[in-house]
């Protein structure tokens, strides 16, 4: 089998396993059931279109990483080295902050979206750190052994190096996973409380989605099909969980995390100590 039939099936491999956040209960055909044979086609849809966008993969990040153009623009690259600070981690912090101060406020909403939002993001980043883990795909930059250089072998893959090297860790990107997750959840969101302004607020969502992407292939970070599965993994998360959540408000997450908390106050005045007890 060639280096390039590996490569395929590797990459194949990825659209078989369900993200972590959405396994479905052994129910057979029960209503709670999250992903479906409809979810598994679009995925192994996505993951054959992933590999067949390989192909481009060289001329794409040659294009995307010329030297004379990034000498040429400087600010491109400052840019680019900002947009690409919208990670998982930061994504995550920011809508677990807000959760917080949501539950604390008792804007109930709010930290509906934010928790959600947060899940989405959470959910396929899980899945993402054992695919890439395991398939230990070369990132853009990495010489190529036989001495091509860079940008030499988009089917190097090493597997289980990706849980040891940051340089073998390219598919699925986790910046386009993680950004169109945040934007997909948000839309979601916002479709279901029938928000004002939100068919003009839903593509800024996803064009400043696009930039953390745009970013990593300008960086020679990712390769172009890295980015196309990031993409479909992050709008598959945010879906599924809105979905999900909102059609199974009982389930276990919403359960833990957005049920009323009780708070217990003591008070001391001029008529002695008072005792109240408020919802969360």
């Amino acid at each position: 089998m060639s280096v390039r039939s590996l490569a395929a099936a590797a990459i194949l491999l990825a659209a078989t396993v369900v993200p972590s956040h959405a396994q479905a209960p052994v129910t057979g055909a029960s209503p709670t059931v999250l992903i479906t044979g409809r979810d598994l086609g679009l995925a192994g849809g996505a993951t054959l279109g992933a590999a067949a966008l390989t192909r481009m993969d060289v001329p794409l990040a040659r294009f995307f990483a010329d030297s004379e153009f990034h000498a040429r623009h400087p600010g491109f690259t400052t840019a680019a080295k900002r947009a690409s600070l919208v990670t998982e981690t930061v994504l995550m912090i920011t809508g677990g902050v807000v959760y917080g101060i949501a539950r604390i406020r008792r804007d109930d909403g709010t930290a509906d979206v934010a928790l959600h939002t947060t899940e989405s993001v959470a959910g396929a980043a899980m899945f993402i750190q054992v695919i890439r883990g395991a398939l230990g795909r070369a990132r853009p930059f990495v010489v190529d052994d036989s001495g091509g250089g860079h940008h030499a072998d988009p089917y190097d893959f090493r597997p289980l190096r990706g849980f040891t090297s940051y340089d073998y860790r390219s598919f699925p990107s986790m910046h386009a996973m993680a950004s169109f997750a945040t934007a997909t959840a948000l839309t979601q969101e916002m479709r279901r409380r029938d928000t004002p302004h939100r068919k003009v607020i839903s593509p800024l969502l996803y064009a400043g989605a696009a930039m953390p992407s745009l970013a990593r292939l300008y960086l020679d970070e990712h390769w172009s099909s890295d980015i196309a599965m990031g993409i479909f993994l992050g709008v598959f998360s945010g879906q599924k969980v809105v979905q999900y959540s909102h059609d199974h408000p009982d389930n276990r997450v919403d359960h833990q995390f957005l049920k009323p908390r009780a708070t217990l106050t003591v008070t001391h005045g001029a008529r002695g100590f008072s005792v109240s007890v408020m919802p969360f």
